[in-house]
This record gives C-alpha cells, sequence and structure tokens, in this order.
C-alpha cells in the first residue's frame, strides 16, 4: 500500500466517486481526471462511445 506525505498508508477507499450516466455503475477518481473532475461522465471510453444506446435496464423497462 502507497504512503502518503506524511508516511501513513492509505488505500483507495479515500478517492471521490461518480455514477456513469450510460451503465449507472460506481467509479473512482483517476490521476489523468486531475484537471477536468467536474466534467467526467463516464466510466470508460465503452460507455462513453455508447451513450446514446439505452442500457439493459432500460431495455427491460420498455418491455414490460
Amino acid at each position: 500500500m502507497p504512503r502518503n506525505a506524511n508516511g501513513k498508508f492509505h488505500g483507495k477507499s479515500h478517492l471521490p466517486e461518480k455514477i456513469c450516466v450510460t451503465c449507472n455503475r460506481p467509479f473512482s477518481w483517476r490521476r489523468k481526471w486531475k484537471d477536468c473532475w467536474d466534467e467526467v461522465c463516464y466510466c470508460s471510453d465503452r460507455c462513453r462511445q455508447n451513450r446514446n444506446m439505452p442500457t439493459s435496464r432500460d431495455k427491460q423497462s420498455s418491455l414490460s
């Protein structure tokens, strides 16, 4: 486990999380998003590319 500036150990549980607007799964902050975290909406490129596609949950609810 990595050490912080004070020399104490920490895990990734302290990182902020968001919910992906495409798949509705939680995802954690990544270093590459440090300058644009407020604009990040998707957990992956796959979700970003499929943003207009309904999720399987949406398909099931429309069939009922």
